[in-house]
């Protein structure tokens, strides 16, 4: 079941990433009126990306080495 959720997040974390870079050049393309809401889109595609990624991660450990 784990590799089905890791595969998921990558999915969705590369989905993510490759929308930011579709924004980030409709951002330069585009007007200043409708840049804000590009750099909406920009700031919630790389909280998801961010986010998926570190739910892929290992919880951290404390200093004995335990969960």
């Amino acid at each position: 079941m784990q590799d089905v959720k890791d595969h998921l997040l990558r999915v969705i974390e590369d989905r993510a990433w490759r929308e930011v870079e579709y924004l980030a050049g409709e951002f330069a393309r585009n007007a200043a009126a409708d840049r804000e809401a590009i750099l909406a889109g920009i700031e919630f595609e790389r909280w998801l990306a961010m986010s998926c990624r570190e739910a892929r991660q290992p919880p951290p450990r404390d200093n004995l080495g335990n969960l």
